[in-house]
């Protein structure tokens, strides 16, 4: 018993067994194929706990064709070094959903981890894992690795990447001026010697290790919901995910909420707020991204390549009074497409903006606010669209057999619907006309 307390005295953290530690006690629960088991890890954000969780994930990937759920009591989560977990299949579960806010909340409660300055720049990375053999058919040895991760409920907050210092305590309720108005959310200048290697990331998988001979390896699944991500340089950054269901979440105060690679999404029914680009998304087919929100946003959707796929029930609010990045603003940005559909999404963006590759830029991209390149079978109709803009809101270049239809559009003197540039064929365009509208019926009581 002495030297179980000395070791308690030594360490903010100490893990039992279920049968040695009593269940008040216990801040993080590990629910496996091999057993449950229990964890006092200190939560009250004034210690760095990295080390100590890093030792749990560890102690859990040491156990056979392990599997794992890991349960957050509430708290602050403090980690200032970066953490790696190696399981295939990795749940992560918190309570409630909070961290800093800059509309003034600044309350801690439910299950928050807070990134120090060192750690990163990526924060928690989920590696791949093998099993020892296949299932069900039992196939042995089995060399291939994969990954399966989902996360619920937890705050993932940073160390204030862009260098709009909301965490210094801004609160409306006590009159603050805001200190993030006209500042963008890409890091201001000198922050960082390289910002796609510095900067700070809450959720990374990285690529899959490379072929060898008859095994592979790859992340079959990415679930993430009722999250929320705030001060960082990426929310989630993921290489490449087979599927991924990514909903409820609230993503704001970063430069890119998601980056994300793969055949098939559904990011769905999130809000992002005061962001340099939402999302940006690269080779994906039979995918769907709908009914998110957006405020005070510079670019909602880029996309290197989209196939087959959805965009629709979207609303976006860039009111002239914003946060900076709106002023560079672009809705959507597609560089190549086939059967793309994009309808019923509403937009107010009250800037003559220019869009730029990232806000700070001086000069503009030559991209349009609506720009999609490169795509044939575009369908792109039934949109409200108002804009200020004193250029083309919706530009369709290299762009064949689509059609664009039945949009409402408005824009700023000088300013026009939509053009097309490039070597463009066999579009239908259709405006809406007042003038040609059908007469209502008589008002019968």
């Amino acid at each position: 018993m002495k030297t179980i307390f000395i070791l308690m005295l030594l360490s903010c953290f100490y893990y039992l067994k279920a049968e040695n530690i009593k269940k008040e006690d216990y801040t993080l629960q590990a629910i496996t194929n091999h057993g449950t088991f229990y964890y006092n890890i200190n939560n009250s954000g004034k210690l760095d706990i990295s080390s100590d969780l890093q030792q749990v994930f560890n102690e859990i990937a040491d156990l056979e064709d392990v599997s794992a759920t890991f349960i957050f009591s509430p708290g602050v989560y403090y980690f200032d070094s970066p953490i790696k977990v190696n399981l295939a299949g990795v749940k992560f579960i918190g309570h409630g959903h909070s961290g800093i806010d800059i509309h003034g909340a600044n309350l801690a409660t439910g299950t928050i981890f807070r990134f120090g300055k060192n750690c990163g720049p990526y924060c928690i990375t989920f590696n791949y894992a093998g099993r020892t053999k296949s299932f069900p058919a039992e196939e042995s040895p089995w060399h291939n690795k994969n990954l399966k991760v989902e996360i619920e409920n937890i705050a993932f907050v940073g160390y204030n990447n862009t260098g709009v210092n909301t965490a210094a305590g801004y609160s409306r309720w006590r009159g603050d001026k805001p200190n993030f108005r006209g500042l963008n959310w890409y890091p201001e200048e000198n922050r960082y010697k390289d910002v796609e290697k510095e900067g700070q990331r809450a959720i990374y998988l990285p690529p899959a290790p490379k072929r060898e001979g008859s095994w592979w390896s790859k992340c079959e699944l990415l679930r993430i919901t009722g999250c929320y991500f705030t001060e960082l340089y990426a929310g989630i950054d993921a290489s490449w995910t087979d599927v991924s269901y990514i909903d409820k979440n609230w993503f704001g105060q970063l430069t890119y909420a998601i980056r994300l690679s793969g055949p098939g999404m559904m990011v769905n029914n999130n809000l992002f707020a005061d962001l340099e680009t939402a999302l940006k998304i690269d080779n994906t087919n039979f995918s769907a991204f709908s009914n998110n929100t957006f405020a005070y946003v510079g670019k909602s959707f880029e996309f290197n390549e989209i196939n087959h796929s959805t965009i629709s029930g979207n609303a976006l609010l860039n009111k002239k009074n914003n946060t900076g990045a709106a002023a560079a603003g672009g809705f959507i940005y597609v560089k190549q497409s086939n059967g793309l559909s994009v309808t019923n999404n509403s937009l107010n963006h009250m800037q003559d903006s220019r869009k730029k590759t990232i806000s700070v830029d001086k000069e503009p991209n030559g991209q349009n606010y609506i720009q999609f390149e490169n795509s044939t079978q575009l369908n792109f109709s039934q949109n409200v669209i108002q804009t200020l803009l004193t250029q083309t809101v919706v530009r369709l270049h290299n762009c064949t057999n689509s059609i664009i239809t039945n949009n409402i559009i408005t824009f700023g003197e000088g300013g026009n619907a939509v053009a097309e540039t490039g070597e463009c064929k066999d579009n239908y365009y259709k405006k809406i006309r007042l003038e040609n509208s059908d007469t209502f019926d008589n008002y019968k009581y």
